[in-house]
C-alpha cells in the first residue's frame, strides 16, 4: 500500500507496537523514547492514513495488510 509508504521507520515501528496492543507508555519504554514523542509519531501516524483514533488506525493497518 502507498499509504505505508508515506510513514517513516519511527511511524511504521510505532503503528506494528499499535497493531499488537502497545499503549504509548509501553511503546515509549520499549523505544526508548519519551510518551509524549510516541504522541507526536502516533498523530503523524493519524494524518497520513487519514483516521481519527487508535482503534481505526489499527483497523485500517490490519484491513490493508500492514505488516
Amino acid at each position: 500500500e502507498a499509504v505505508f509508504a508515506s510513514l517513516s521507520s519511527r511511524e511504521r515501528q510505532i503503528l506494528m507496537l499499535m497493531t499488537e496492543g502497545l499503549a504509548n507508555t509501553d511503546i515509549a519504554e520499549r523505544l526508548s523514547i519519551s510518551e509524549k514523542t510516541v504522541r507526536n509519531h502516533t498523530s503523524n501516524i493519524f494524518d497520513k492514513l487519514g483516521v481519527w483514533s487508535r482503534a481505526q488506525a489499527i483497523v485500517f493497518a490490519r484491513d490493508h495488510g500492514f505488516q
